[in-house]
C-alpha cells in the first residue's frame, strides 16, 4: 500500500473513484461531514499522504502542520483561497494544492441564466408562491445585460445569454477577450458603463476581487429597476448598501445564498435567495470535479507535478 487518503463530506468522489485510487494503490478513509471542525481535521489528517477537499471545511495552518505525511490537498471546486487558509503554511512544507477549475462552470451559468429568466418574467409573484395573476414583463430581447468578470462562468453566459436574443450583452473584466467577443458579438466596456447602461449585471468574479467590491457606490451608478445577480462569490457586494437599495425599490437582486433574515420581507419581485450555495451542485459537475480531483491527486502523488497545482 502507498499510503491512505482522506476524503471530506459524499457530495464528490464517487464508487468509481474510490476504485481509480485503491486500483493505484492508496487505502481511502471518509470523514463523512460537509464541515468538519478545526480539531477534527487535525486527527484525520494525520498519516494521510492525499486529502480531497470535498466539503467546506477550513484548511488551516494547523491542520496543514498535523499532517505528518501529508504531499497533497485537492480541493473539489475552483477557488481554494477561503477554503484553504493555510495555502502559505503548505508552501512552505511542500504540500501541493490542486483545484478543478471550470468543473461546475456550467452548472453555475445554467442556474444564474434560470434566475435572470425568473426574476425578469417575475414568475415567483405570477404563481402560487405570490399573489399577482397578471403582468406584462420584459424579455431578454428587450434588455442589456452585463457581465461582471469574463472565466469559465462568464464566458458561458456570453454564451447563453446571446443564443437566447438577447438585446446586447457587455463584460467587464480584467483584459479584453477578443476571441469571445467574435464568437457571440459581446462588447467590452469599463466595469462603470457596465453598471450604468446594463438593465441585468450579473456577477462572476472571485474572491480576489476583495470584500465589498461593488459597494454603495458602485450601486448608485446602476440605473433604476436594475436586477443585480450574484451566485459566485457572496461577499463581493456589500449586503448593507444592498439592502437599502431593495429596501428603497431602487434596484432588484438575485443571489445564491446563504440567506439572510434582514431581506425575507421584501417582495419577491425584489428580492431572490436560495436557501444555502446550490448553483454547482449538479450531478455533472460534481462528477466532473471529482474526476479531476482524483487525476490532480494521482498526479502529484505519482510525478510531484500536476497542470492544476497552484502552490
Amino acid at each position: 500500500m502507498k499510503g491512505t487518503i482522506l476524503v471530506t463530506d459524499n457530495l464528490f468522489i464517487f464508487p468509481e473513484h474510490e476504485a481509480k485510487l485503491r486500483e493505484a494503490g492508496y487505502e481511502i478513509e471518509r470523514l463523512d461531514k460537509p464541515e468538519a471542525t478545526e480539531e477534527e481535521l487535525i486527527e484525520a489528517v494525520k498519516g494521510k499522504v492525499g486529502y480531497i477537499l470535498g466539503g467546506i471545511e477550513r484548511v488551516t495552518d494547523k491542520v496543514i502542520e498535523a499532517g505528518n505525511e501529508l504531499k497533497v490537498v485537492a480541493f473539489t471546486g475552483a477557488d481554494a483561497t477561503h477554503f484553504v487558509p493555510g495555502m502559505h503554511a503548505a508552501a512552505k512544507r511542500g504540500v501541493a494544492v490542486t483545484t478543478t477549475p471550470g468543473a461546475n462552470a456550467y452548472a453555475v451559468a445554467e442556474y444564474t441564466l434560470s434566475v435572470i429568466l425568473a426574476m425578469t418574467r417575475n414568475i415567483f409573484e405570477l404563481s402560487r408562491t405570490g399573489d399577482k395573476t397578471f403582468q406584462t414583463t420584459k424579455s431578454l430581447r428587450e434588455l442589456t445585460v452585463g457581465i461582471v468578470g469574463m472565466g469559465h462562468i462568464g464566458q458561458l453566459m456570453a454564451k447563453h445569454l446571446t443564443a437566447l436574443g438577447c438585446k446586447r450583452v457587455l463584460y467587464s473584466n480584467r483584459t479584453i477577450k477578443e476571441d469571445i467577443e467574435k464568437e457571440t458579438g459581446i462588447e467590452y466596456a469599463s466595469l462603470d458603463e457596465v453598471l450604468n447602461q446594463s438593465d441585468v449585471v450579473t456577477l462572476h468574479v472571485s474572491k480576489a476581487v476583495g470584500e465589498g467590491f461593488i459597494d454603495a457606490e458602485e450601486l448608485t451608478k446602476m440605473k433604476d429597476g436594475t436586477l443585480l445577480v450574484n451566485c459566485g462569490f457572496m461577499g463581493g457586494v456589500n449586503r448593507d448598501a444592498l439592502l437599502s437599495e431593495l429596501q428603497n425599490g431602487r434596484l432588484r437582486a438575485a443571489e445564491d445564498g446563504p440567506k439572510d433574515e434582514r431581506f425575507e420581507s421584501l417582495p419577491l419581485s425584489t428580492w431572490y435567495c436560495s436557501n444555502a450555495h446550490t448553483a454547482y451542485n449538479t450531478h455533472e459537475a460534481n462528477k466532473v470535479a471529482s474526476d479531476m480531483a482524483v487525476e490532480s491527486l494521482l498526479n502529484i502523488l505519482e510525478t510531484g507535478n500536476d497542470q492544476y497545482k497552484i502552490t
